[in-house]
């Protein structure tokens, strides 16, 4: 079993995009929307501005620090919430397959992702770090496709793992 968690890199890189990113759409409001009231357009303003602030500085912190996955041979496990906590739980056998995504620079940002598809439903692994998402893929590779094509004993499998740990 191993546990991983969200990188900090992304929550960081995520706390300084979100007020670029109200800034700018800001602009557009009174650019675009400059027929509006004044009242209206400072209105706006005050609220975009306060959502930028819980975003980046209360919500990202509380759920960078809530999420979690876990990696067994027989389960995946995604835990994540912060008022309401929500747990996804797949079997490794039920995966069809999985999707990496990196993005560029992604061993600096923390922006890598996986989603696993099983029969009727899919998870998502988000701002995982890069050698963590190696890691996932490889296990995956080795434990759920392998065991998949040759019809390994899951029992035999966890065997070979604990024994190459």
């Amino acid at each position: 079993m191993k546990q991983y968690y969200a990188d900090r890199h992304a929550q960081h890189i995520l706390q300084v995009v979100t007020p670029v990113a109200i800034l700018i759409l800001i602009l557009m409001i009174w650019f675009f929307l400059s027929i509006l009231p004044r009242w209206l357009l400072w209105v706006l303003t005050v609220l975009l501005g306060i959502a930028a602030v819980f975003f980046a500085l209360i919500f990202l912190p509380l759920w960078f620090g809530s999420v979690s996955y876990t990696v067994t041979a027989t389960h995946i496990t995604k835990r994540s919430g912060i008022v309401f906590l929500q747990e996804q739980v797949m079997r490794t056998q039920a995966l069809q397959y999985s999707t990496v995504l990196r993005t560029p620079w992604s061993e600096k940002t923390g922006m890598n992702f996986i989603s696993l598809h099983a029969y009727g439903g899919t998870i998502y692994l988000s701002f995982l770090r890069r050698s963590d998402v190696e890691e996932i893929q490889a296990f995956l590779q080795h434990t759920v496709y392998y065991q998949a094509q040759y019809d390994v004993p899951e029992e035999k499998i966890s065997k070979e793992l604990a024994e190459e740990e």
